[in-house]
């Protein structure tokens, strides 16, 4: 009884504001391999990839987990490709061009989610996001954690922007 309990608040839990380790780590070895998955972002890689942690104050320190995870799962290379990481501000962020892709640590209601993730549309960034909110409100790629963790792909703006994912990615997602 209390395992089926606690099977049934694990997503609420992991849905939190605060970022817990379980789901940063999912998404360090997850999301990276996700956009080597698309097809227009995989051609514009040269010979680095390139992510952004974008986050607000009351985050930084989750951004710092994230970036050290990744850093630790892929040592700086990612399939053959150097990979690099930075922390950025939501103001900063929208000055950055020539990036695979955006990790968004911010709250549903920042002001500047909006600007945000259109800059991300019109440089054909993917967005990564931990709250289902962020999916909500134009967030490409999320985490569904159910039985097991699937991805979560809106649709809505894989089509605007359009994104190409592999049959396989596809298959094994949560649409939203």
């Amino acid at each position: 009884m209390k395992k089926s309990i606690l099977l049934f608040f694990m997503p609420f839990l992991l849905w939190g504001t605060t970022y817990d380790s379980t789901l940063l780590q999912i998404g360090a070895k997850l999301f990276p391999k996700v956009a080597l998955m698309e097809k227009g972002t995989k051609e514009r890689i040269q010979s680095t990839v390139n992510f952004v942690i974008i986050t607000a104050p009351s985050n930084k320190e989750a951004a710092q987990r994230l970036s050290e995870m990744i850093d630790r799962q892929y040592g700086g290379v990612l399939s053959n490709y150097t990979l690099t990481l930075s922390i950025v501000s939501p103001k900063e962020a929208l000055e950055i061009r020539n990036v695979h892709g955006f990790f968004l640590l911010l709250d549903p209601e920042e002001s500047i989610l909006s600007p945000l993730l259109e800059h991300a549309r019109q440089t054909k960034t993917l967005t990564f996001a931990f709250d289902p909110l962020l999916l909500q409100k134009g967030a490409a790629v999320s985490l569904y954690i159910g039985r097991s963790v699937k991805p979560y792909i809106n649709l809505t703006t894989l089509k605007q922007v359009p994104f190409t994912f592999e049959y396989g990615f596809l298959k094994l997602s949560q649409p939203y």
